[in-house]
């Protein structure tokens, strides 16, 4: 799969969760019912942002946000991480045709 995900499935149908910050994997698990991973079966210390599976990102990912055990201890520091959703290249705008730009094109 191309792009950004938040679960990384493995050949023997486990998933594992994917930060959502550095892209860091957590072990893998059998998923639930939906395909996901249970928050009572993630790792010690990660933390997850819940969303419908067919909820699509700004980054294209999928459904529910993990964090990392580091992740999680830098944002409870303080520290603003930037998620992938921010760091995926801009959509082109068009230029009004007022402003010299043609948005038929």
């Amino acid at each position: 799969m191309n792009g950004p995900v938040n679960l990384e499935r493995t050949a023997d149908g486990n998933v594992r969760p994917v930060c959502e910050f550095c892209g860091r994997k957590g072990r893998a698990v059998a998923p639930d019912e939906r395909g996901r991973v249970s928050l009572w079966s993630l790792g010690n210390g990660w933390s997850c942002a819940p969303y419908p599976v067919e909820f699509v990102h700004h980054d294209g990912s999928t459904g529910t946000l993990y964090q990392c055990p580091a992740c999680v201890r830098r944002l409870r520091g303080g520290e603003s991480l930037r998620s992938r959703a921010y760091a995926a290249p801009e959509q082109p705008v068009g230029v009004p045709a007022a402003l010299g730009g043609d948005l038929g094109t």
